[in-house]
């Protein structure tokens, strides 16, 4: 075959490699970049304790995040609970057994929790067992532990370079009739500034640019590609060693799906020797391996150098140097593939009638290039032999493929061969150079070898597990309102002041406990509350059937606040006396018309939402979870402006057109926390921290209110109605002062206007916070009224008392429910709500 064919044929194989290793490079790189679904995030997930420690039981969190490794050596079974508090999976001496009747055992098989769950898994029924592995090792992703959502909480895309904690997690086990519970948290840990990371991916850009322009071009340029090399397989290596699971697994995810590192890291390292040997030609793999590596380096890892973690084995910074290098040298050679041609690339040859045609005498033939010398300086030597006249129409070519190649350049040179030699010269040389059809054909055979290698890595990745669920089209991204989760675990009980604003959807139910409930059974109740309540206020499912109420729907600012009533002392094995002096029953007050079967209660439940469906799905589910230890007494809906339609700081208004809360007490009052929250060191240790709150539902007589003319209505509550501002004059904030009189000597305020009875400075100080809803319920509306403070005794009960006497507002309103709660303080990870109310009781 002639040597030019042959030529050709080798850059056009050299060519299809190159394609079929770019088609298939990002499929292996894409997945090499991601561990159990999960890249470099801010999202921290810490394990704080596996209490009490079990010798031989432990527990780590794994794959930054995404999942939890559960180790067994112990010789007896370890239990792990479900969302609803099932029987999960069982790990033990016999291997790893799942619940085919837990709903967990398929929303845990993977990172987004997209499996469906079959309609026949129930958490109630008794177990399924079925065994998966013979080992005594079991790792899952638990949804309770990671950020699920696509969007960040609004906490923190409000202020994403300060650290935040996003919620408390705790995972119960069962072993050997001890509850071993694991407690955590997920923070926002924002990352370090990407700046030293960006100059290093400069610096090594241009280093490796600048070494194409030095006497050892080649060696240099060879070096940065072998460095590429190594450093992409140092980056794999840390990928690797973090990727749980047995010997195939780490291999796997060491070289990527379809095993693409095989062709590329051998391929390349190939390619650096050569170029180390002088050549040239090759520095265009160099630049395509280069530019390829950095591009899928800079699209999956760049954002290593500005989060704090990422699912690497290596020191934090190491691996953003890692990737920094690698992006850098790739784009570096990118640039210094084709610069490294234009420098050294053969001259134009010339022709036998070229030769014919010159009258410059004969020379000696071209010495040929002694070993190790370059290129240039070897041709130098051959250029300057030559007579001066001749310089002007031969230049000297450089090596391109090595000595082979300079050899046949060097006997292609213009002298005084015979004529019958020049078809064979001709040849040579254009084995060792490359013309612009050549180079066409060569891009194009490229292009055979990039569509092959799609081709390949389609069928390749087809049985392999998506990174991300993709079913269908892409889901519109949640707005602001869906994705704000509100902390439940804490020192306070969320949803007394917690968010600032009332969210818009209330639903508040009161249950009376069962006959025969002792306070084990109140104890299990109180725990099956506050792990569902948990979950549900992080958006987490709970395995049963209304999850599918609330598919697609994040938190909405979802909060669930628990209390207990005065009737609940005296049961549950509970002692009468030990009911708080805060909880003293509330009086009878003259005008009230209380229906008594939708007053009171044992128990209560406040679900606040921005959303209706979420609201309803949490307190459903939290009322099923109540049997059969308790059963609903009475329940209310209550509504407020839905987010947005009105600034977040304003007051809201009532169905009378009232703005309702102008005069709360505000968080920025030094005495604030006294007045809402019980602060008194004689309370009993569950409630101080914790808040006492009046329910009363107040009907609207609103026919007879919207027949007053409106300068009527404001005389009545004391206010302007547009802007809330008081009678006496100023805005809504003002103060009022009830000594201005109008023109005809009369009080701006009169003397039974509504805010003039409820002041605080007429009711030696006291003072509530204020949260109320409307509702709705056929012919009747008006207002559920929530007080929220530290002893009613001092707050709710003597404002109520001088209303009800004199208030000019009674002709237009009639309490008809009334009831009583003390919500205790907040609770920690691990534990459940009221606890200590139970002492040292083991149940």
């Amino acid at each position: 075959m002639d040597i030019s064919v042959k030529a050709r044929l080798t850059r056009r194989l050299l060519a299809v490699i190159v394609g079929l290793a770019a088609a298939l490079l990002p499929a292996g790189a894409a997945s090499a970049h991601e561990v159990g679904g999960v890249g470099a995030t801010n999202f921290a997930t810490t394990l704080s304790a596996l209490s009490p420690a079990v010798p031989g039981v432990s527990l780590a969190v794994v794959e930054n995040g995404s999942r939890l490794e559960l180790r067994n050596s112990t010789g007896r079974e370890v239990v792990v609970r479900g969302y609803s508090d099932e029987p999960y999976a069982r790990i033990g001496p016999d291997g790893v057994w799942l619940n085919d009747g837990s709903p967990a055992t398929y929303l845990n098989a993977d990172r987004f929790a997209s499996t469906t769950v079959p309609a026949d898994a129930d958490p109630a029924a008794p177990p399924r067992w079925r065994k998966i592995s013979d080992e005594t090792v079991h790792r899952w992703h638990d949804h309770r532990i990671h950020w699920m959502l696509t969007t960040l909480p609004t906490a923190v895309a409000a202020a994403p370079t300060a650290a935040h904690r996003i919620s408390d997690w705790h995972v119960d086990l069962d072993h050997d009739g001890t509850v071993l519970s694991a407690t955590g948290s997920l923070d926002w840990v924002p990352g370090p500034s990407p700046t030293p990371w960006y100059l290093l991916t400069a610096v090594s850009a241009l280093v490796v640019v600048g070494a194409v322009y030095t006497r050892r071009a080649h060696a240099l340029v060879a070096a940065a590609l072998g460095a590429l090399i190594a450093t992409d397989v140092l980056h794999a290596a840390g990928i690797a060693l973090v990727t749980t699971g047995n010997v195939p697994e780490r291999l796997s995810a060491f070289l990527g799906d379809g095993l693409t590192g095989l062709l590329i890291w051998p391929f390349g390292l190939v390619a650096a020797v050569l170029i180390a040997r002088k050549a040239t030609f090759l520095g265009f793999v160099a630049m395509g391996v280069g530019g390829l590596l950095s591009s899928m380096m800079a699209l999956d890892d760049a954002p290593v150098w500005w989060r704090s973690s990422a699912p690497s084995a290596l020191p934090a910074d190491l691996n953003r140097a890692g990737v920094a290098l690698v992006v850098g040298l790739g784009a570096g050679l990118l640039v210094a593939g084709p610069l490294l041609w234009r420098r050294f690339k053969p001259a134009p040859h010339r022709t036998a009638s070229t030769v014919a045609s010159t009258d410059a005498p004969p020379v000696s033939p071209p010495t040929e290039p002694v070993e190790g010398v370059e290129a240039d300086h070897a041709t130098e030597s051959v250029a300057s032999a030559e007579p001066e006249g001749r310089a002007g129409h031969h230049e000297a070519a450089p090596v391109v493929l090595g000595a082979r190649a300079a050899r046949a350049a060097a006997a292609a040179a213009p002298g005084d061969a015979p004529a019958r030699g020049d078809a064979t010269e001709t040849g040579q040389a254009e084995a060792a150079t490359v013309g612009r059809r050549g180079f066409a054909g060569t891009l194009a055979a490229g292009g055979v070898g990039a569509i092959l290698g799609a081709a390949g890595g389609i069928v390749a990745g087809a049985p392999g597990e998506p990174a991300a669920p993709q079913a269908g089209p892409p889901a519109e991204p949640l707005s602001g309102v869906g994705t704000t989760r509100i902390a439940f675990h804490g020192e306070r009980q969320a949803g007394i002041t917690t968010p600032a604003r009332p969210q818009a959807r209330l639903r508040i139910v009161a249950f009376d406990l069962a006959d025969g409930v002792d306070r084990a059974g109140l104890q299990g109740l109180l725990r099956r509350w506050t792990q569902a309540a948990a979950q549900l206020s992080q958006g987490l499912p709970l395995g049963d059937s209304g999850d599918d109420i609330v598919t697609g729907a994040g938190p909405s600012s979802l909060t669930v606040t628990v209390g207990f009533g005065p009737s609940l002392f005296g049961k549950a094995a509970l002692p009468a006396a030990a009911r708080p002096a805060e909880l003293t029953p509330l009086p009878a007050f003259p005008g009230e018309q209380l229906d008594a079967a939708h007053s009171d209660g044992d128990l209560c439940l406040l679900v606040h939402a921005d959303d209706a469906l979420v609201a309803f799905r949490a307190a459903r589910a939290l009322t099923r979870l109540a049997a059969p230890q308790a059963r609903v007494r009475w329940q209310l809906d209550g509504f407020n402006n839905s987010p947005g339609v009105t600034p977040t700081a304003a007051t809201g208004r009532n169905l009378m057109g009232q703005l309702d809360g102008t005069n709360n007490p505000q968080p920025t009052d030094e005495d604030f926390a006294a007045k809402v929250y019980v602060t008194d060191p004689a309370a009993p240790g569950w409630l101080r921290g914790g808040s006492v709150l009046v329910v009363r539902r107040i009907r609207m007589l609103l026919d007879d209110w919207d027949a007053q003319p409106r300068e009527a209505q404001e005389r009545v509550i004391g206010r302007r109605k547009d802007t809330g501002a008081p009678l006496s004059g100023g805005v809504e904030r003002t103060p009022a002062n009830f000594g201005t009189t109008t023109a005809d000597g009369a009080l701006a305020i009169p003397a039974d206007a509504h805010i003039r009875l409820a002041t605080p400075a007429f009711n030696n100080g006291a003072a509530m916070l204020r949260r109320g809803y409307s509702y709705s319920d056929g012919d009747a509306a008006g207002l559920i009224f929530l007080a929220w403070q530290a002893d009613p005794r001092r707050g709710f009960v003597p404002v109520q008392q001088r209303l009800a006497g004199t208030d000019a507002l009674n002709r237009f309103i009639r309490h008809e429910t009334s009831a009583l709660f003390a919500m205790p303080h907040g609770v920690a990870p691990g534990g459940h709500l009221g606890q200590d109310l139970f002492g040292d009781d083991p149940a």
